[in-house]
């Protein structure tokens, strides 16, 4: 099993010139990792508040915190 050699590997742009190519190591897969796993919760916590909001707005404000306040005098009444 080969192991991967300090130095730096050699590559070459489109002029010629050598670029020297350096690995990532553990801790930027890491950071990476964790990257993608915030950007996908922001995106889907973006989606959520959105989807809801169109939901939503099919209701008017008055209408639905009626609603709510009917459900929650509903739920204490069948508590006591």
């Amino acid at each position: 099993m080969s192991k991967r050699s300090s130095s730096p590997a050699m590559a070459y742009d489109p002029f010629g010139e050598p670029v020297e190519i350096v690995c990532q190591d553990a801790t930027n897969a890491g950071d990476r990792r964790a990257r993608n796993v915030a950007v996908i919760g922001f995106w889907l916590i973006a989606a959520t508040l959105t989807a809801s909001r169109v939901y939503l707005a099919d209701e008017p404000v008055s209408q639905m915190v009626a609603n709510a306040h009917a459900q929650v005098a509903a739920f204490i009444t069948a508590i006591l």
